[in-house]
């Protein structure tokens, strides 16, 4: 343990002293630039035009590898790696909970007298329509699952005849649920 420790710790040193060396080099080349293009003001200007493109373009580079070697990174791509085999399952345990309450809502709708018929509504949902799993900026899994929930009006002479009477749509929402990947686990 204290070993992988210490190991964490020389690569982040050997990387911190790539960085600044990458970095430096940049700098300290443009400002040893050949006694010609300092003696013509007209041919400065357009090496130091050509070189800011390059210069940031090497950054960009640079800030990439340091990004995929980073070992918090790694970590992060291992993890995301695992959490977005076992996303595809969540999302079916999620709709399975969607159905549930779903089938507990209809179970425990409030009925009401309205005009001398019997009301009622509940929640209902959709099937998952998008289950989606990506990462972060920072390495973060990340899961989506899209799906739309309807809010359904019950209506008959008697409660008996509301309960099996077609259920009307009289809401439809979008909705898309964020959930995170945590401890080896999706959390919600």
């Amino acid at each position: 343990m204290l070993g992988q420790k210490l190991g964490i710790l020389l690569r982040s040193l050997v990387l911190i002293s790539l960085a600044t060396v990458l970095f430096a080099v940049p700098v300290h080349s443009a400002a040893t630039a050949s006694p010609k293009a300092a003696a013509s003001p007209a041919s400065s200007a357009a090496p130091n035009a050509q070189a800011s493109p390059a210069k940031k373009t090497l950054r960009q580079k640079v800030k990439a590898v340091l990004k995929k070697i980073n070992p918090m990174r790694l970590a992060r791509d291992r993890e995301y790696k695992k959490a977005s085999a076992l996303f595809p399952a969540f999302c079916k345990d999620w709709e399975r909970k969607l159905h549930d309450r779903q089938v507990n809502n209809e179970a425990h709708i409030a009925w009401a007298m309205k005009d001398g018929w019997e009301t009622g509504s509940y929640v209902g949902y959709s099937p998952v329509n998008k289950c989606e799993c990506h990462q972060s900026t920072d390495g973060y899994s990340i899961g989506k699952v899209a799906y739309e929930e309807f809010q359904y009006y019950l209506i008959g002479k008697t409660t008996a005849e509301a309960k099996h009477a077609t259920p009307k749509v009289t809401e439809t929402t979008a909705t898309t649920e964020l959930f995170r990947w945590d401890k080896d686990k999706w959390f919600y």
